[in-house]
């Protein structure tokens, strides 16, 4: 190629590199980070009300009167003679074993009582012969017309006689039957109380033992939860005190119950003092198992600054709101920790962090950060 073509070359090269370098140089430029979007949030006032506390605790109902019935004996079910939720009277038969077994013990303890009973007649009959027998070597003996030795060996044998072993066999082989007979009883298992069949256990074929719990007979028109109250309210615990017992399954109002016990020392290791509340079921609709909350009110303030309790988000140990902000005509949050006093399940006690008047959002706050743009939205779905 020759140094001409070369030149010409070169100089299209160089114009095109400047026309592109013109092109983008005035064409728009991208921007450098996206638009921030707002959050779409609901808040609410910080203002004065009248506020009273409570505290709430949780567990599992159960009858206050229950009891577990065990076998008495080893065996396998042959029937199950009740089912649950079937009431049930004090001796009423809930279960039968196999007591297969022990009928042929039977039979054979009640043959060995016969035998030994036989052996008792045999015994007695010869036990008064040999008294005869002893009395008249001993009137021949005073008379001088029998020897000592004669004498000395009737009285022997009416003492072999009348050892009382014959009478020992009996009374032995009659405690094995009764035995028996109760084994056998115990092969029908029945209610040790009366109430209702909250629970069986078993099945027919099982094999059961004295350590085996085969059903649960309750009475469920009174039904009872513990709790495990700590050092700083057991205090507050009265009593004989009324308190609300939510069984949300059942019904989102609240049941009446009663402080019935209130534990002076601490529960086995553990710091909770443990107390129980009573509750009446006298309509059967609550069940013993059921999931309930136990609110128990503590103390009150009047005029007190609150917020809506859905504001509070736990952080690290203490508690966070997010209050609403105006800056340069943009709405945004800002991050606050609050101290916290009572609550009553809708609103907490504001005792330090915010003033009156202050907004603070209440749903969508866990989704927002210090700082964020925000949206504000009313109850009625409508933005301002």
């Amino acid at each position: 190629m020759s140094n001409k073509k070369r030149v010409n070359i070169l100089h299209w090269v160089v114009i095109l590199v400047g026309s592109l370098l013109l092109i983008s140089g005035c064409s728009p430029q991208m921007p450098s980070s996206a638009v921030e979007s707002a959050v779409t949030v609901n808040v609410g006032i910080a203002e004065s009300r009248d506020i009273h506390g409570s505290i709430s605790y949780s567990g599992r109902l159960k009858a206050s009167r229950e009891v577990q019935v065990l076998p008495q004996t080893s065996a396998r079910i042959l029937s199950i003679n009740v089912s649950e939720g079937q009431d049930v009277g004090t001796g009423q038969t809930l279960m039968t074993l196999d007591n297969s077994s022990l009928q042929a013990s039977l039979k054979k303890a009640e043959a060995q009582v016969a035998s030994a009973k036989a052996n008792q007649v045999n015994n007695q009959i010869k036990l008064e012969a040999a008294g005869k027998s002893y009395e008249r070597t001993k009137s021949l003996y005073d008379a001088g017309a029998t020897t000592q030795v004669e004498l000395e060996n009737a009285k022997d044998a009416y003492d072999s006689l009348n050892t009382g072993s014959v009478e020992a066999a009996v009374a032995e082989a009659e405690a094995a039957l009764l035995e028996i007979q109760e084994q056998i009883e115990y092969t029908s298992i029945t209610a040790p109380v009366s109430g209702t069949i909250g629970r069986i256990d078993a099945s027919i074929g099982d094999y059961v033992n004295t350590s085996n719990t085969v059903a649960v007979i309750s009475d469920p028109q009174e039904l009872k939860i513990e709790i495990m109250v700590g050092e700083s309210d057991i205090s507050i615990m009265k009593l004989n005190t009324k308190v609300d017992v939510y069984v949300k399954s059942v019904n989102p109002d609240p049941l009446s119950g009663t402080i019935s016990s209130i534990a002076s020392v601490l529960a086995a290791n553990s710091s909770m003092y443990p107390v129980t509340i009573t509750l009446d079921n006298v309509n059967g609709v609550v069940k013993s198992g059921m999931y309930a909350e136990v609110s128990i009110a503590a103390s009150g303030v009047q005029s007190a600054l609150c917020i809506p309790l859905s504001s509070i988000i736990p952080d690290n140990g203490v508690n966070v709101v997010y209050s609403v902000t105006e800056e340069k005509g943009e709405t945004r949050a800002a991050r606050v920790e609050v101290e916290t006093g009572i609550n009553d399940g809708d609103y907490v006690q504001i005792l330090s962090g915010l003033k009156a008047g202050d907004k603070v959002v209440t749903l969508g706050n866990t989704l927002i950060s210090d700082g964020s743009l925000l949206t504000i939205q009313s109850k009625e779905g409508e933005q301002s």
